[in-house]
């Protein structure tokens, strides 16, 4: 729609532009319009012998400022038979040396033809010119003579000329007006231009022919009435008239707006920015009030964080204190997995959780990992199928489980590449399920953020097409830019939208203490649980955590200051037996290489279909006056 073109232009345009919507300039006597790119292109050549053999138009100003205007022609089609006629008129007009531009309302518009030419009427506003279509399109041999008559008004058309502005100290209330705009594409004679007014005028003027031309056209003796004629005017040569009037006869307020489309989309006044305002702030306002009351986790109140409460009395909760101090846990919480502990973490089933859990079904002796070739670090890993899949495993375990080894003994990460993206969701979906089912959050973290993002896209969604709208028909654009933004803020919050139970922020101090032990623990720690593979068993954990390559280099750097480091029975470099640790000096980064190889491979999507789905004190001339406007044929 017509409407929209200047929110259109806003939107690509960009909100960095706000900065510059202020300061207005004062007004001076409006250029001419200039003829529409697609008439100003054309020239009269294109229409052999058209022509416009008579112009007869009457203006009748009032003292409001406002100007009735009849306009009768007759149209010679010559030689090239058409529909009809098209008559352009300017809505808006620049203002020299000013950031805005004349309003012109046009109003009551009516044609008829005389002749009995087809004169049904269609009218389009596109950018700042008002195109008035007469004749039928289903009717195209309209030829020889037709007259064509068109009234219409036009509002706020009255200058106030002041002594300085003028020659011959000449001031009052002035008419300047283009009677025939430069953008009429077809040659005119034969006329006559009558303008009327409700007291004599005290000074006329004329000009006609090529734009910038002082003479070609002349003006009767001043009066209530005035006659201005010429001879002809080329196609896309303007005429124009002028008459002076005593100061104070007639509203010489102009209608004005800010010339640029971004700045009058986006008006800045005590009603847009108020209404935004209002808007951003209880938005905002609403936003965080329920980000707190679904999006919080809770813990029991005055109980040590890790601990449950003794009894029922003991069970009340309160909100989580995200800041409370840690303290190290030296061993995971009983009974769950890396998988678990991770999605608890972060609040999501990452790839690197699945990649944990395999690790985790290797120590457990369900798998064995043997590197592929000899080259260190080993360009790949194979999986080797151990042992069936038991009830041991949690139900996101056996799925994962029974996806890698489906009709086979063996499979390679490289394998997998492409082939597991779907069995992954599947996991993670699960993995989703498993820790809502402990009761470890309020609702699904995947639902809740998906419920709290697809709110949020519709507020962008609608705050997009306000702005649209709203700039378009009011210039209230800020109020629509107030609605996506506390969409986008709203957003930007997805991932906190998932809230833990106060039995899930137990369990997390836990997993935050052990991970905590895992970041710090040193070597000297460590060397109590020599002989006892405490780097298998707690390795799926550091990976869950994103610090398995610190983990691997504290067993490294034990194994080379002599202590009994036990090697890894899950891997297949474990043959080396008690130099395995100096074998493989640098395994922790070897662990950094199996795991990115193992995010890669069971993440990498299925390959699909691809493709690739613009009076001044200079003196008077012709075109210099307002309005204007074209037509032609059509």
């Amino acid at each position: 729609m017509p409407l929209l073109r200047p929110a259109l232009t806003v939107a690509l345009a960009g909100l960095t532009t706000l900065a510059t919507l202020a300061g207005v300039s004062s007004l001076a006597v409006p250029a001419a319009a200039a003829p529409s790119a697609a008439i100003a292109a054309s020239t009269a050549d294109d229409y052999p012998g058209r022509e416009v053999t008579r112009w007869d138009a009457t203006y009748v100003l009032d003292p409001d400022g406002s100007v009735a205007v009849t306009t009768e022609i007759d149209f010679d089609f010559g030689n090239d038979p058409g529909h009809g006629v098209i008559f352009t008129l300017p809505t808006t007009q620049g203002i020299e040396d000013s950031d805005l531009e004349r309003v012109w309302d046009i109003g009551n518009i009516d044609v008829s033809s005389p002749t009995g030419a087809p004169d049904d009427v269609t009218t389009e506003s596109e950018g700042d010119t008002l195109y008035i279509r007469v004749g039928d399109e289903d009717i195209s041999d309209v030829s020889g003579v037709q007259t064509y008559v068109l009234s219409y008004t036009v509002a706020h058309v009255m200058n106030e000329t002041t002594t300085s502005e003028t020659d011959d100290d000449l001031a009052g209330d002035e008419f300047y007006w283009n009677a025939i705009g430069s953008g009429w594409e077809t040659p005119v004679s034969d006329i006559t231009v009558t303008v009327a007014s409700p007291v004599a005028a005290t000074a006329v003027r004329c000009f006609s022919g090529p734009e910038g031309s002082t003479g070609g056209c002349t003006a009767g003796e001043p009066g209530t009435s005035v006659t201005y004629t010429a001879d002809a005017v080329a196609a896309y040569e303007p005429l124009t008239v002028a008459a002076l009037y005593p100061a104070g006869t007639f509203d010489t307020t102009p209608k004005t707006q800010v010339a640029n489309d971004v700045a009058r989309a986006f008006a800045v006044n005590v009603w847009t920015v108020g209404a935004a305002l209002v808007i951003l702030a209880g938005g905002l306002w609403l936003v965080i009030r329920r980000l707190r009351r679904v999006g919080t986790d809770m813990v029991y109140a005055g109980v040590a964080p890790g601990l449950e409460p003794l009894s029922d009395a003991q069970a009340a909760v309160m909100r989580r204190d995200p800041k409370a101090p840690i303290a190290v846990q030296f061993e995971p919480p009983r009974g769950l997995r890396p998988g678990q502990l991770g999605t608890l973490l972060d609040e999501k089933a990452d790839v690197r959780d699945v990649t944990a859990t395999i690790i985790d079904q290797a120590v457990r002796g369900y798998l064995r990992i043997d590197p592929v070739g000899e080259q260190q670090p080993p360009a790949d890993y194979r999986l080797v199928k151990l042992r069936e899949a038991d009830a041991e495993m949690p139900t996101y375990g056996r799925m994962l489980f029974e996806a890698i080894f489906e009709g086979r003994e063996q499979v390679a990460f490289e394998d997998l590449k492409t082939t597991f993206a779907a069995d992954l969701a599947k996991v993670q979906e699960e993995m989703y399920r498993d820790v809502t089912d402990r009761g470890w959050f309020k609702r699904n973290p995947k639902s809740a953020r998906g419920s709290w993002a697809a709110l949020a896209i519709v507020l962008v969604f609608v705050g997009v097409a306000a702005t649209f709208v709203l700039a378009a028909l009011w210039g209230a654009g800020l109020v629509g830019v107030a609605i996506a933004v506390v969409g986008l803020v709203m957003l930007v919050l997805t991932n906190k939208a998932a809230a833990r139970t106060p039995e899930g922020s137990r369990v997390l101090a836990q997993t935050e203490g052990f991970k905590l032990y895992l970041e710090t623990a040193d070597a000297a720690q460590l060397k109590f649980e020599e002989g006892q593979d405490i780097f298998s068993r707690y390795l799926p954990y550091a990976i869950a955590f994103g610090v398995a390559e610190r983990w691997s280099d504290l067993f490294a750097r034990l194994a080379r200051e002599g202590h009994d480091v036990p090697a890894p029975n899950w891997y297949g470099g474990a043959s080396y037996a008690g130099s395995f640790w100096l074998y493989h000096a640098a395994f922790g980064r070897q662990m950094t290489d199996l795991t990115s190889l193992a995010d890669a491979a069971i993440s990498t999507p299925t390959p699909g279909s691809s493709g690739g789905s613009g009076f001044s004190s200079g003196g008077g001339f012709s075109g210099g006056g307002s309005f204007g406007g074209g037509g032609g044929g059509w």
